[in-house]
């Protein structure tokens, strides 16, 4: 166990210095210390999926989410490193599809990994979007042209928080739930601060320092997940 809190802590540590070093402009050794912090989950994975003794199916899954995270967080900040606009391009896009692919796992996981499902839950996939065009209505974001794509963005995180909301509702606050909705929660709390960031408050440089560590922090728990 003493490894595994370890990687929590680094990777949390990595998380943080990261921002600072981007914030800086020292952009080669952010983007190196990030490809760092994404292997770091994901070999917390596996050395939980060792601590549990056990291989069940939906592990799999997550493990998978976990990977296509990594290659995800890797392809996306290629920017820091690569000049080249074509070879750039391919990467973001494929640095997108695949975090679009692990987010996609983690609601497949969670919509099966539960015996039944409270469609009520289901208010997150709608909330999310409305958020969003509130937001927009309100001038806090600023998408634009790029709103739609954003809400719709917004309705899948959504379902992804509803998924996570039903899995605690049904295995409680004991045990594995606690961890399940926890990163959900996370993950729209990241998701929705860089959009505030990157839709008309970039300037506004600390707020990396949540959207960022909440990201990172989302990963150690599904993660730790494979504890039980």
């Amino acid at each position: 166990m003493a490894a595994i809190y370890a990687l929590c802590a680094i990777t949390g540590f990595l998380s943080v210095l990261i921002v600072y070093l981007e914030n800086k402009g020292i952009l080669a050794l952010k983007y190196v210390l990030k490809t760092v912090a994404s292997v770091c989950f994901v070999i917390l994975a596996l050395l939980t999926l060792m601590q549990s003794g056990m291989f069940d199916g939906w592990k799999a899954l997550v493990i998978a989410a976990l990977v296509f995270g990594m290659l995800g967080d890797i392809f996306l900040s290629s920017e820091n490193v690569v000049s080249d606009k074509k070879a750039l391009g391919l990467l973001t896009i494929s640095g997108g599809v695949f975090f679009a692919v692990g987010h996609i796992i983690y609601v497949v996981w969670l919509i099966g990994f539960t015996e039944a499902f409270n469609y009520w839950t289901l208010f997150a996939a709608a909330g999310l979007p409305l958020l969003v065009l509130l937001f927009e209505k309100l001038k806090i974001f600023k998408a634009g042209k790029l709103l739609l794509p954003v809400m719709a963005y917004a309705a899948f995180l959504g379902l992804m928080l509803a998924s996570a909301i039903n899995a605690y509702l049904e295995l409680g606050v004991y045990g594995i739930g606690k961890y399940i909705v926890a990163a959900g929660a996370l993950f729209c709390v990241s998701d929705l601060t860089l959009a505030y960031f990157n839709f008309g408050h970039k300037e506004q440089t600390f707020v990396k320092y949540l959207y960022m560590p909440a990201y990172y922090v989302a990963q150690i728990l599904f993660a730790l997940t494979l504890l039980y």
